[in-house]
């Protein structure tokens, strides 16, 4: 007449969480004697999540910006077992200005067990926007006397661009301060940024010959 009965945890053939349970049974005789076992069921979580990045991303840059604003679908990790958390270990978030170039965005989800997994992709943003110079105007001036040509003295232009590093270069022509020959001389300066885009400008310096020349005859002949 005795009878067994589970007081704790679960019956065989059920389901059992993650973690530990323990199971314990209770017998009682008709007498009300009783006496009573336990044991413990883990159930270790082996299984890693689950994670996918959206695919990589190309873009232009956006106007007068070394860089673009860039919105992507986040990722967010699955798991066998509730509770994962998914991370961004790398790179932006959605939303975020992503410089020019190459950034590599990476997230990671961890369960509630600390198995892990990662997904990356990258965000590409090409810089296609030419730099900007802009150039004095044309200068005309008379020589220097004594001279065939003419010290001429100018503001060098400076190009400038939506990213740094940009580097202005003298073409054509001669610099601020050089002596330039008689006539007209095309100056031309070239901007170029770290992507190779360039934009160039040139103006004209003109110097004229205003200087009469010089002629010594000999003295008076008589004979």
């Amino acid at each position: 007449g005795s009878i067994t009965t589970l007081t704790a945890g679960q019956a065989s053939g059920t389901l059992f969480p993650t973690g530990a349970t323990t199971v314990t049974y209770l017998v009682t005789d008709a007498s009300a004697n009783t006496a009573s076992c336990s044991f413990t069921v883990t159930v270790t979580d082996t299984q890693n999540p689950t994670i996918v990045c959206p695919a990589d991303i190309t873009l232009n840059n956006d106007a007068g910006v070394c860089g673009a604003t860039v919105a992507y679908a986040t990722p967010v990790g699955a798991d066998n077992c509730p509770g994962s958390i998914t991370t961004l270990t790398a790179g932006l978030a959605s939303g975020s200005v992503f410089p020019s170039g190459v950034t590599t965005v990476t997230y990671l989800v961890t369960d509630a067990s600390s198995n892990t997994a990662t997904c990356s992709f990258d965000v590409t943003v090409d810089d296609v926007e030419a730099p900007v110079i802009v150039c004095p105007g044309n200068i005309t001036q008379n020589n220097d006397a004594g001279v065939c040509g003419a010290i001429i003295a100018y503001a060098a232009p400076v190009g400038t661009d939506n990213c740094a590093g940009s580097v202005t270069t003298l073409t054509g022509g001669f610099a601020s301060g050089s002596l330039f020959p008689i006539g007209t001389t095309v100056v031309t300066y070239e901007v170029e940024d770290l992507t190779s885009n360039i934009t160039s400008c040139s103006f004209n310096v003109t110097v004229n010959d205003t200087e009469n020349p010089t002629i010594a005859c000999p003295a008076n002949i008589t004979q």
